[in-house]
């Protein structure tokens, strides 16, 4: 008999029987990684006055389009480590998002990777691929939005996130940090993220890259928001296609937004005004942030539009017309290499020590512009990608590189200054590269995949 409980065990395991869970319905308590994936099978709901923690490690796989709706209250708390995933195996037809609507208390999200969400039907499930909050609020840190699409009956916002209703007049509820935006795509208005009738939201330590719409906010597309403030965000390589502002898109009334320590390069708006910015019935604040080659149809960069206005100081970018501001530059910034996605400055950077000091930490005289601080002694974002070894570091002259990944884009090697001394797109594996003609010293090393940069350290003695 212990033979064949084991047996059967065995035979389990080896089927996916035990590590398999079965979701739909009400849903509260805790999801743990012992029992993940959690297939859900049916429509889940978080009920009022009920709260459900997903731990780290758990993947949430959808096994056809159906909504994750929070009446309540949900904590999904990954690690750097062991991130939580919302994802589904049928790419095609995709999943219902996570709804939070009238949720209780603010819930929270931290290292979760939510993809492949797609919108369907009538309002407000047309909207936000990903997520949406629905005159409820989330702190959401650290996580990824990829894939997600709200094209809904051509009628969808927001493709990652559409939010409405949220935050509130005595200060911000509703915060994303740390967070990417990936090739998240939406019929109208805001490529990632859709917000209207919102106070004091704050989006800080953000990237928003390859993202797009038809109608406005390659990025983020608002309507009559108050107060939102975006910190250190990267708003790279975002498109709409028949309208204007290729990053950020404003329309309503009454909007005021503030962007510090920003970067905007490489958006555009196809055939409509500012590559990066369009500002319709919105009051703007600029401060310390780079806006650079952002191509429109009629416009670049920054435009104000019917009732828009921006107060602009220590920014390097085209001085608006109707903008008022003073201590701007207008120059190349020198970024590391924009087309790997690499908006960290150089050596020479006339941003470096450009800014003025608001609040942060910064290293030398005075804050950099943009929203990577420079210092050649350091990169604080190191990283590589699972199964990729460099070796050996330190080098007297020669790296092997061993990867098990087939998805690598492009290599670079660059010194202390930012300067590419190394760059192939052509990888194979165990390839072998020569440092020994290059002085001694810290070299970085870049690694692009799947349009994200990983970032390693390499000491050449």
């Amino acid at each position: 008999m212990k033979k064949l409980s084991t047996l059967l065990f065995l035979i389990a395991i080896s089927t996916g029987i035990i590590a398999q869970t079965q979701v739909s319905g009400n849903q509260s308590g805790t999801w743990n990684a012992a029992n993940s994936p959690y297939q859900v099978i049916g429509e889940i709901i978080i009920p009022s006055g009920q709260i459900l923690t997903i731990e780290a490690g758990v993947e949430v796989n959808f096994q056809g389009h159906y909504k994750f709706t929070v009446q309540g209250n949900l904590q999904a708390l990954g690690t750097e480590t062991d991130s939580i995933f919302f994802t589904t195996d049928n790419q095609a037809t995709g999943w219902g998002g996570i709804r939070f609507d009238g949720s209780d208390g603010i819930s929270n999200l931290s290292y979760c990777r939510i993809e492949f969400g797609k919108t369907s039907g009538a309002y407000p499930d047309n909207h936000g691929g990903g997520m949406a909050l629905l005159a409820s609020d989330a702190v959401v840190s650290n996580c990824v939005f990829a894939d997600n699409d709200a094209t809904g009956g051509d009628t969808g916002m927001g493709g990652a996130v559409y939010a409405i209703n949220t935050g509130s007049s005595s200060g911000p509820l509703t915060f994303f940090t740390n967070c990417k935006f990936l090739r998240n795509h939406c019929y109208g208005e805001g490529g990632a993220i859709k917000f209207t009738s919102d106070m004091n939201t704050e989006i800080s330590g953000c990237e928003f890259i390859e993202n797009t719409c038809n109608y406005g906010g390659g990025a983020i597309s608002f309507y009559s928001v108050i107060d939102t403030k975006m910190i250190f965000c990267l708003f790279a390589d975002n498109y709409t296609m028949y309208s204007s502002g290729g990053a950020i898109h404003t329309l309503g009334v009454g909007n005021t937004l503030i962007f510090e320590q920003c970067t905007m390069s490489g958006n555009s708006a196809v055939t409509g005004d500012g590559g990066a910015v369009n500002l319709v019935f919105s009051d703007a604040t600029f401060i310390n942030s780079i806006v650079y080659d952002n191509p429109g149809a009629y416009s670049d960069d920054i435009y104000l539009d019917l009732g828009g206005y921006a107060e602009i100081n220590y920014c390097n970018l085209t001085m608006p017309s109707g903008a008022t501001g003073s201590n701007n530059i207008n120059e190349n910034p020198q970024f590391a290499n924009p087309g790997m996605l690499d908006f960290h400055l150089t050596g020479t950077s006339p941003c470096i020590d450009a800014g003025t000091d608001i609040g942060y930490e910064y290293i030398g005289d005075a804050p950099d512009m943009g929203c990577y601080e420079f210092d050649q002694y350091l990169i604080t974002n190191e990283y590589q990608p699972n199964d990729f070894k460099i070796s050996p570091n330190p080098t007297t002259g020669k790296i092997n590189l061993e990867f098990a990944e087939d998805n690598i884009q492009q290599i670079r090697i660059s010194d202390l200054t930012g300067k590419t001394i190394i760059e192939k797109s052509e990888i194979q594996q165990n390839q072998t590269i020569d440092l020994s003609g290059f002085e001694s010293g810290v070299y970085f090393f870049y690694i692009k995949m799947d349009n994200e940069i990983f970032i390693s350290k390499i000491v050449k003695e």
